[in-house]
């Protein structure tokens, strides 16, 4: 039996991921008292490993007694230490048991998604001295599970139809020059009223961007205009008309790119989520698995102008995505924002020092090219 025995921490990755490469039989996992590790143990089990936990003690002799008991309880099985997780305290006491009593340590680089291994030689006779790439097999669900996540609503898995993706398709390319018609159909979509219609001022029913905007969407069964009456078909299409069209092409490239990226292991948009069975629900946008990290992008077709109230609006979306990323994620979750609109440099700005990618407005014409460049950059 191949045994792991890990430490948990609460905002660390590469357990489950490791003991799924390895074909683990069972992970023994040490925990401090006061660790909700009921999450992470679910996963483990849900994958048919068995999982084992234990609280640890933080205080050093005792820690070293702790892990030369469970070598000396293991001793006739495969134990392999897992290093990647865990207080860095009990980490070097736990790495310093197993390399003194013969048996194997790794470490998964969460940059790298690489199996590191710390000993040449193994107790079992077995040289482990060939790092090894991860499996991509984590999936969302899963993942977040692992970080105390539950999803309420799993939100969309399959792409748009061709339709709307044509439609799409015409608004990216035509960036530049619709921004304002665009920005007052999200308007339109967002004021609308319970029966999704709308009525057109005298100021909007000149704007001639607007119409040809309008008669673009009427087009594919999004709404109708009759006069000054607009009406959103249901309220899919409202959601759709106030921005939902720019999660469906991120979600719709994405979904596309897992032919050429394997790493991309799991994709899904409008994920709903709640912490801890809390009551505050979060929707991701688009959220995606690669290289066995959570990446989650946030889309945004309202405009950031420079005045106090838009820039505040601004970095509260960007701190919302930061804080969302590291409570799903953990220290390896990583974030992106894709915007319609221009973002100034005071948003970029901001969104650079807590390490998330942006992508807006005239780059969106090379959007694919943006999201390998998120994908295929596990160092940042």
């Amino acid at each position: 039996m191949q045994i792991h025995l890990a430490i948990y921490h609460p905002q660390h990755a590469g357990i489950l991921s490791a003991a799924l490469t390895l074909k683990a039989d069972k992970i023994i996992l040490l925990h401090r008292k006061e660790d909700d590790i009921a999450g992470i143990k679910s996963a483990i089990q849900s994958r048919g490993i068995q999982c084992e936990s234990i609280e640890v003690v933080f205080d050093t002799q005792l820690a070293r007694e702790q892990f030369a008991f469970l070598i000396e309880t293991h001793q006739s099985e495969k134990l392999i230490f897992n290093a990647s997780s865990g207080y860095k305290k009990l980490v070097l006491l736990g790495f310093e048991q197993f390399l003194n009593y013969g048996y194997p340590v790794f470490t998964v680089d969460k940059f790298t998604d690489e199996l590191n291994w710390l000993g040449t030689e193994s107790a079992f006779g077995k040289s482990t001295d060939s790092d090894l790439h991860l499996t991509h097999e984590l999936k969302i669900q899963e993942y977040l599970k692992i970080f105390n996540t539950q999803v309420l609503d799993q939100g969309q898995k399959t792409p748009e139809p061709v339709r709307s993706r044509n439609l799409t398709q015409w608004i990216i390319e035509k960036i530049g020059v619709y921004d304002e018609a665009i920005a007052s159909l999200n308007y339109m979509a967002m004021m609308a009223n319970q029966s999704h219609s709308y009525e057109l001022s005298n100021h909007e029913m000149k704007k001639n961007h607007l119409h040809e905007v309008l008669m673009q969407f009427q087009d594919v069964g999004m709404l109708t205009l009759r006069g000054r009456k607009l009406k959103f078909t249901d309220e899919n299409t409202r959601f759709y008309c106030n921005g939902g069209w720019l999660e469906n092409h991120v979600f719709s490239i994405i979904y596309g790119m897992r032919s050429k990226r394997s790493h991309i292991s799991d994709v899904a948009k409008g994920m709903l989520i709640v912490r801890h069975q809390g009551k505050v629900r979060n929707e991701l946008d688009v959220v995606a698995m690669s290289h066995n990290r959570l990446h989650i992008i946030e889309c945004k077709t309202r405009r950031f102008s420079k005045n106090t109230d838009e820039n505040a609006a601004a970095s509260s979306a960007i701190y919302r995505l930061d804080t969302i990323k590291s409570l799903t994620g953990g220290l390896s979750g990583r974030a992106m924002l894709i915007s319609y609109q221009p973002l100034n440099k005071y948003i970029l700005s901001r969104a650079k020092d807590l390490g998330i990618y942006c992508c807006s407005h005239e780059q969106l014409k090379q959007l694919e090219r943006h999201l390998y460049n998120f994908f295929d950059a596990p160092n940042k």
